[in-house]
């Protein structure tokens, strides 16, 4: 971000302004960023036979697992019983299997079969295209700002 660019976001924003004005709200602008990401992503998921929810399941268990479904829902910020629903659609698509945890027999576990890895690696192409074009023209520095900054939020918000 260029330091004119930052100099006209100043102006609209005063921190001491207790009124709510939309287009001054973080919030809003995340919003809209969302709207977007999420629809462009479901365009190029789509055709590849999946969306954005089973996308970030599966890109969740590539990372770790096994994970259990409430760590999931947890890490999706979405109510336990839509993952749930939504692992049971993965698990007869053959993209993950299910099992009951070995440490707690109330949990249960999901794993990525063969099919969910070969399904997410079809993805990666597209995906990283519109990773790259909606961070287009942001520094590394400016990026991690972003990440850190969103982080602390949600951590502000967690109950």
């Amino acid at each position: 971000m260029r330091k004119s660019d930052l100099d006209k976001i100043k102006l609209h924003v005063k921190s001491e302004d207790s009124r709510f004005v939309v287009s001054r709200s973080p919030f809003y602008q995340t919003v809209r960023m969302l709207a977007r990401y999420y629809a462009r992503m479901n365009t190029v998921l789509k055709p590849i036979g999946i969306d954005v929810a089973r996308w970030r399941v599966l890109s969740l268990l590539v990372e770790r697992e096994p994970i259990t479904v409430s760590e999931i829902a947890e890490e999706c910020v979405v109510h336990i019983s839509t993952m749930a629903k939504t692992i049971t659609r993965m698990a007869g698509e053959g993209l993950v299997t299910v099992r009951t945890s070995s440490a707690d027999a109330r949990s249960t576990e999901v794993l990525i079969t063969a099919e969910g890895r070969a399904l997410i690696d079809r993805t990666r192409e597209k995906v990283n295209y519109v990773f790259k074009e909606a961070l287009r023209g942001l520094s590394k520095t400016e990026i991690q700002l972003l990440n850190s900054l969103s982080a602390r939020i949600f951590e502000n918000l967690s109950p």
